[in-house]
C-alpha cells in the first residue's frame, strides 16, 4: 500500500501541462491583440525596476484614452528587466489596445521580445513535461510491480557466533 504515494508524480507532468497551456494562451493572446488592437500612444505615468538580490523586474504605469469612449485609461504592467531597458527612458510609448481581448495592451517596442519569451517558456515547459511523463511512467511500473507483490521482502536471519 505504501507504493500507491508514487503516483502523485503525475501531478507534476500536469502542472507543466497546465504552464504549456497557459504560455500557449499567452502567445496567442498577445498577437491577436498586436494584429487586432488600435494603435494608440500612451504615456508613461511611473517606471521603476526592482532589483532584489537574484530577482530583478520592473513595471510601468500608462495612461491612455480609449479611441471608442474617450474615456482615460490607467493600467500598471509588469515587465521583466530586459524588457523595461527597453522603454526606460521613454515618456511616450506606442501600444495597441483592444478592449476585452484576453491581453487587452500590447506594447509595441517590446513586443517581439515578449513572444519571444513565451515561446522559450512554452519551449522549456514542453522538455520538461516530456522528461517528467518519461520518468512518471517508470515510476508508475515500479509503483505496480511492487504494489501487486507487496514489495521487496526482507528477511533478517540472526548470526551468533
Amino acid at each position: 500500500m505504501k507504493y500507491r504515494f508514487l503516483y502523485l508524480i503525475w501531478i507534476l507532468p500536469s502542472y507543466l501541462l497546465f504552464l504549456m497551456v497557459q504560455q500557449a494562451s499567452v502567445y496567442y493572446g498577445v498577437i491577436d491583440t498586436y494584429k487586432n488592437g488600435e494603435s494608440i500612444a500612451a504615456t508613461v505615468t511611473d517606471f521603476d525596476i526592482k532589483q532584489i538580490a537574484a530577482q530583478s523586474n520592473g513595471y510601468v504605469v500608462i495612461e491612455f484614452r480609449d479611441p471608442k469612449n474617450g474615456e482615460t485609461i490607467e493600467r500598471k504592467l509588469s515587465l521583466s528587466v530586459q524588457m523595461a531597458q527597453k522603454i526606460i527612458d521613454t515618456q511616450i510609448i506606442p501600444i495597441r489596445y483592444e478592449e476585452g481581448a484576453e491581453y487587452e495592451i500590447v506594447l509595441i517596442p517590446v513586443f517581439e521580445m515578449q513572444k519571444t519569451t513565451t515561446l522559450l517558456n512554452f519551449a522549456v515547459a514542453t522538455l520538461g513535461f516530456i522528461a517528467l511523463c518519461v520518468g512518471a511512467i517508470y515510476v508508475t511500473r515500479f509503483a505496480n510491480k511492487n504494489a501487486r507483490t507487496g514489495g521487496e521482502q526482507i528477511q533478517i536471519e540472526r548470526v551468533d557466533l
